[in-house]
């Protein structure tokens, strides 16, 4: 039985302060580097959600031991198990990731996950991991999950990748590499990065765990050992944006605690957008404030930050003039068709859409009540729901799907909309949980 939509009732100016859960980027990081090192690590502030979950019980099925308590995550590696079977359901960064952890541990392994994740492609890592001597087997269609990878562990080489459709198969085997003694694993990329600001974060994670990375134009080196340690998770800046979306879709002030603009998040690039779009930005008291003003159209890059172009699309929607997002072209390898699906959510609300290769050109229109389908897609649900921040009668078909990386949105949102200091928890479960 499908679950009844949720409304979204307008709610006038907001005046808010919110804490959004830790960054599942830097906590997926870290949970497969502490995975490697030879000693008890601990992940502080890290995020409660599905994605998070999964990649820490495969961390656990490859022979880690890992305790989960409220604020932080321990992990006492190395991994060492020879054969294990990983679910990572809809999680495609810890899938991916998991090929390069795979790749460093000798063994034999079946990677595997929901609908969403075998329609996500991953055939250039695979490649890289071939290369690399790993023996890949594909389970079902070439290039997509499942598969089963059977590796001889990793010695001191250099490979190419081509990670243009996504940063992730770089990061992969630069996680890989924590596991290789000097002179290390030398990994060369055949053309652009995609979402490039990603690829920075994995850097500064495996310095994090001691490990050496040199870093030139197209060229990352990477050499163990990886070493356990304390790692401080940062609160999550694509979930961030959505309060400060709310901002600019309601009026009022949010600010949300402990997000710097100067961290590694591509997502935080999204403030300047908002400034640009007639929002005021002020880093004050621990984090970041914006305060909504008359929102007008722009076109803006999201090329370092595609998970907020949704979010960028529906405040289009309440803006006056047109806006172009461009640089985006990875969005249909998402969770769902993100480029073809949002525009047909936009066109819900009354909006004329025009889609790209990279992204959507919106013009408002009289604007109109709509369900909005999010299409199973975590993201689509949350920045629909800031159009009901201003316009009535928008409700959110399968709420739960928020679950996937911030079960507590839409408790978060409630106390948002109603003032005062809001917390990211209780956490709303989604059906998978």
């Amino acid at each position: 039985m499908a679950p009844e939509p949720l409304p979204v009732v307008p709610s006038g100016p907001l005046d808010a302060t919110v804490r959004v859960p830790g960054s599942k980027s830097w906590t997926q990081r870290a949970l497969c580097l502490a995975a490697l090192a030879d000693g008890e690590s601990t992940i502080r502030g890290w995020g409660d959600n599905e994605d998070v979950r999964r990649c820490a019980e495969a961390v656990e099925r490859l022979g880690a031991q890992v305790g989960i308590a409220p604020g932080e995550i321990r992990v006492r590696g190395p991994a060492q198990a020879e054969r294990a079977e990983l679910d990572l359901g809809g999680s495609g960064t810890a899938f991916r990731f998991m090929i390069g952890l795979c790749l460093a541990l000798p063994g034999d392994f079946l990677l595997d996950g929901n609908a969403s994740l075998r329609a996500r492609p991953i055939g250039p890592l695979a490649r890289a991991a071939s290369d690399l001597g790993a023996a890949i087997r594909w389970m079902g269609r070439e290039g997509y999950p499942p598969l089963r990878l059977a590796s001889f562990g990793l010695t001191p080489k250099r490979v190419l990748v081509d990670a243009s459709v996504s940063s992730q198969f770089l990061s992969a085997l630069l996680i890989a590499g924590a596991a290789v003694d000097p002179p290390g694993l030398s990994v060369r990329t055949t053309g652009p990065v995609a979402s490039a600001s990603y690829v920075d974060m994995t850097v500064a994670a495996l310095r994090a765990f001691g490990v050496r990375v040199h870093a030139g134009p197209g060229t990352w080196t990477v050499s163990g050992p990886a070493r356990p340690t304390g790692f401080d998770v940062e609160p999550d800046a694509t979930g961030a944006n959505y309060f400060f979306g709310a901002a600019a879709a309601a009026g009022g002030r949010v600010r949300v605690e402990g997000v710097r603009r100067g961290g590694l998040q591509g997502d935080l690039e999204f403030l300047a957008v908002l400034e640009r779009m007639g929002c005021r930005v002020e880093e004050r008291d621990g984090g970041v404030e914006v305060t909504g003003g008359a929102l007008r159209g722009v076109e803006a890059d999201f090329s370092g930050m595609p998970d907020s172009a949704q979010t960028f699309a529906v405040l289009a929607v309440l803006a006056a003039g047109e806006s172009r997002v461009r640089g985006a072209s990875n969005l249909q390898v998402k969770e769902t068709d993100r480029l073809n699906d949002t525009a047909a959510e936009l066109r819900k609300l009354g909006a004329e859409v025009e889609t790209h290769g990279d992204g959507w050109t919106i013009r408002p229109a009289a604007p109109r009540p709509a369900v909005i389908d999010p299409h199973g897609d975590h993201r689509m649900a949350m920045a629909f729901a800031l159009a009901g921040l201003r316009l009535p009668g928008i409700a959110i078909a399968d709420p739960a799907v928020v679950g996937k990386s911030f079960p507590g949105f839409w408790d978060t949102l409630s106390r948002v909309t109603r003032g005062g200091s809001c917390p990211s928890g209780p956490e709303f479960r989604s059906k998978e949980s």
